[in-house]
């Protein structure tokens, strides 16, 4: 193999690498509809849907191999998987907010 050919299969292996990255937390509506619809145990179930949610976005934000491997080749794609899961986390939390309104209004126990 000469050289030429091992920085096209370096750059494709690091390409590779640096796409796996990319990607994105699961966006969420704050309030969706039939929301207001839905019983005691059914806000129950989206208040837990919610919390694996977070666990998931907790689980992309840290240092992980594909973070680290973004930092090397592409800094801007780990402020991004930072950013991306900040909001994430907002929509969460806003979500979480309308539920418990909901259930609040609902005199749920």
């Amino acid at each position: 193999m000469n050289l030429l050919s091992r920085l096209i299969a370096t750059a494709t292996v690091a390409a590779t690498v640096t796409l796996a990255g990319c990607s994105t937390s699961q966006k969420i509506q704050v309030v969706q509809p039939g929301d207001n619809n839905l019983s005691c145990a059914g806000l129950k179930e989206e208040m837990a849907k919610l919390d694996k949610a977070q666990a998931e976005i907790e689980g992309k934000k840290g240092l992980t191999g594909t973070n680290v491997a973004s930092a090397i080749f592409w800094l801007p794609g780990l402020a991004y998987t930072f950013y991306d899961a900040g909001e994430a986390q907002r929509l969460i939390s806003d979500r979480r907010s309308a539920l418990t309104t909901f259930y609040n209004n609902k005199r749920c126990k």
